[in-house]
């Protein structure tokens, strides 16, 4: 095979994973954002401790984690996967 063949293909896997985990991230940001706001004024302490914090919403923030993470170290971990597969291919062969 072509390497710039398999340099392209290997750089569009690349960037469609960090795409796909900056996309996550920034839709989570953005709706956390949007939910301190309308949470701005919350006088009720029951209201502040029920998953919110000062930084915001849990779910949204776990959102931002698995955003970061997967545009961090989905390629690294896709790439183990399709080694080991490989591996394996490789070792049943005769």
């Amino acid at each position: 095979m072509n390497y710039k063949k398999i340099v392209a293909r290997e750089g569009l896997i690349l960037l469609g994973i960090v795409i796909v985990g900056l996309a996550v991230y920034f839709i989570a940001r953005h709706l956390n954002n949007v939910y301190l706001i309308q949470h701005q004024d919350a006088k009720f302490k029951v209201v502040q401790n029920m998953r919110y914090s000062l930084v915001g919403y849990t779910p949204y923030i776990k959102m931002m984690s698995l955003g970061l993470n997967t545009a961090i170290l989905g390629y690294p971990v896709f790439a183990f996967i399709r080694f080991v597969r490989w591996a394996f291919k490789t070792l049943k062969e005769k």
